[in-house]
């Protein structure tokens, strides 16, 4: 990037030099014309050369991406004093615009047209790729000037194409190409003369390097707007870790890209691919959703490993997700594929609109960037919460560790103080275990503690904890629940438990679990001696023949 810069100010400096030449050559003309004739002709109804900074042309707007207004309207004046002409006029359209704007003037007359007009319009309209140049002498009353509000008579007119560069093409890119023609006019009827063509020609060959210059900065311009948007959505997405805020970052990002009005992330999930996250209208109905792994333009992106559709327009016939499932009210269309290096798809980012023409090719390569970038922190992610699952559960039965069970009763233990509410900590321990391991071995021992942590996972609410706390000893952490409510709780599992049977060698095995409890308040008011209360209640369970539970409050009073 910073040697295109380099190459654009060298060009610059080039286009400087070839400015000067032409400004000394159209005044030398000026000084021959001046001593043929005297010029009696009321000079220029506007006012003369605006203030540095404001545009001359305040009743016609003026594409921020072309030449100074200043600079174009001190070429125009020349080349009109020079040619004794009525009006000099530069026009433009933009790649694909129907209508021509005025881009700067010089102009005798005041009734110049405020609006743009269509390329097509009265006597310049025959302008076209084979026919770049029009000259009239006299110029026919039927013939229109369209650049003029009203009719009035015209001597000659020239009217020439000036060759441009409009800037990066598109692919996508289908219709008009942008164009720049300048249009002289004047009372004298006589035709053009060589000499004339001649400063005409030397005219047009300036503007076209002013214009040539001017995009090519411009196109400098985009790219350095490209990379910006491109960095801060990096930066959005490098801020995150966890899978489910790189999905909402990625949704955040490209959205302020695109103002898309649809997105989706989809993940590959063995043979089927799975919407992970969707924002937008009717966005609930797709989240979660599973399809056949090619099935849609979200298989195929996935399967092809390359962006769908390839007109990135959108028809409500088309089968985004599956060939079940139709989206309707959207016209703009883009699927992305999320690459892992440049072999392997992971998923798809689904991108839609109401507009039409949303994802231009500018657009589609930046979001190209941002989906190479979100699957690399999907997979970052996905990596991260291995981690976090293998640093925070129980390896053998998927249960939080002992570690995370000491940071999750402190969290929960400062929210029942600040919130007033009870919390209930359990502890529970399989009976006989040592006597399994030894008989049956350690494998089958395994597979009762697994067993065990399936049914422990599964009886307890979203809002509690279950954990293994070491060897056969498992915890469990009651949010809101006072000691009432707990011996309810922990009697279902206890019973779960004990219906579990597990076979071996032919014999049926049962298994039974002793727990022990202490609430907070009631019982204790701190960690250590809500830990110490549960002990000596489960000491009190097993000591009472097992298969039991026991509130330590239940001990005091038998005490």
């Amino acid at each position: 990037m910073i040697l295109s810069v380099i190459d654009h100010m060298e060009n610059l400096i080039v286009w400087l030099g070839i400015g000067l030449v032409a400004v000394v050559v159209l005044l030398l003309a000026i000084w021959r014309f001046k001593k043929k004739k005297t010029v009696t002709k009321r000079r220029v109804a506007a006012p003369s050369p605006p203030p540095s900074g404001q545009n001359d042309l305040q009743f016609s707007p003026r594409p921020q991406s072309l030449p100074s207004g200043d600079n174009v309207h001190l070429q125009l004046e020349i080349l009109r004093q020079t040619l004794d002409l009525t009006t000099a006029i530069l026009l433009w359209a933009g790649p694909g615009d129907k209508n021509l704007q005025i881009l700067s003037v010089a102009s005798l007359r005041d009734d110049i047209v405020h609006e743009p007009f269509p390329r097509g319009s009265g006597i310049i309209g025959g302008l076209r790729p084979g026919c770049p140049e029009i000259a009239v002498s006299p110029v026919p009353p039927h013939l229109s000037i369209p650049y003029y509000a009203a009719d009035s008579k015209t001597g000659s007119l020239l009217a020439l194409s000036i060759t441009i560069a409009a800037g990066p093409e598109s692919d996508e890119q289908i219709g008009l190409p942008a164009t720049a023609i300048l249009c002289l006019d004047r009372e004298n009827e006589s035709p053009w003369t060589q000499q004339e063509r001649e400063v005409v020609d030397l005219t047009c060959r300036k503007l076209s390097h002013d214009l040539r210059f001017t995009h090519k900065m411009e196109e400098t311009n985009r790219n350095m707007e490209a990379i910006h948007q491109i960095c801060m959505g990096m930066l959005e997405l490098n801020q995150v870790l966890g899978l489910q805020a790189v999905f909402e970052a990625t949704i955040k990002t490209v959205k302020q890209l695109t103002s898309a009005d649809f997105i989706a992330i989809s993940l590959l999930e063995g043979e089927e691919h799975r919407i992970v996250i969707a924002s937008g209208p009717k966005s609930s109905h797709f989240n979660d959703l599973s399809f056949p792994a090619d099935d849609g333009l979200v298989g195929q992106a996935i399967k092809l490993r390359r962006w769908m559709p390839t007109h990135a327009n959108f028809q409500e016939d088309i089968p985004v997700f599956s060939n079940s499932m139709r989206i309707a009210g959207l016209e703009s269309l883009l699927i992305l594929p999320l690459l892992k290096g440049e072999q392997e798809a992971i998923g798809a980012l689904t991108v839609a609109g109401r507009k039409p023409d949303m994802f231009p090719k500018e657009r589609r390569e930046i979001l190209e960037v941002i989906a190479c970038q979100v699957a690399t922190k999907i997979e970052l992610g996905r990596a991260h919460e291995k981690i976090y699952q293998l640093a925070t559960t129980d390896g053998l039965t998927g249960l939080a560790n002992h570690r995370t069970f000491q940071h999750a009763f402190d969290n929960m233990l400062q929210r029942a103080l600040r919130q007033s509410i009870p919390l209930t900590m359990v502890l529970c321990d399989l009976d006989y275990f040592k006597k399994i391991n030894d008989t049956y071995g350690h494998p089958f021992g395994d597979a009762v503690l697994q067993e065990v942590a399936v049914v422990l996972a599964g009886t307890v609410r979203q809002v509690d904890l279950a954990a293994r706390y070491g060897g056969e000893e498992f915890a469990l952490l009651l949010e809101n629940s006072n000691i009432t409510g707990a011996r309810k709780q922990v009697e279902r599992v206890r019973r779960a438990i004990s219906a579990l049977e597990f076979h071996h060698s032919g014999n049926i095995i049962k298994i039974s679990m002793s727990f022990g409890l202490a609430s907070f308040p009631q019982d204790a008011e701190n960690k250590n001696d809500l830990i110490k209360k549960a002990d000596q209640a489960l000491y009190h369970a097993k000591a009472r023949g097992r298969n039991r539970s026991v509130c330590w409050c239940d001990t005091q009073q038998t005490d």
